[in-house]
C-alpha cells in the first residue's frame, strides 16, 4: 500500500491468454478502496483494455488469516 501515490501493488494470479503471474502497480479507480484494502488481502478487481494501471471495481475476497492464536487456543 502507498498512500502518497494513492497506489498500490498486486501480486496477480495467471489470467489465461492475457498475462502471467507478477506483481505490478496500480491505482484504484476510487481513492476510498485505499482505505479498505490491507496488506495481504486477497482482492478481484477489472482491467479494461488500453487501461493497465488501474484497477476498477475493487471487491475484497478474504482477509489475510490471523497467525495468532487467542490464549488458551491452539
Amino acid at each position: 500500500m502507498d498512500a502518497a501515490n494513492k497506489s498500490f501493488s498486486v501480486k496477480n494470479e495467471r489470467v489465461p491468454g492475457w498475462m502471467e503471474p507478477m506483481t505490478m502497480n496500480y491505482a484504484p479507480d476510487k481513492e476510498e478502496v485505499l482505505k479498505k484494502v490491507k496488506v495481504g488481502d486477497e482482492i478481484t478487481a477489472k482491467v479494461y483494455d488500453g487501461d493497465y494501471r488501474t484497477l476498477y471495481d475493487i471487491q475484497v475476497v478474504s482477509k489475510p488469516a490471523d497467525t495468532k492464536a487467542a490464549p488458551g487456543k491452539k
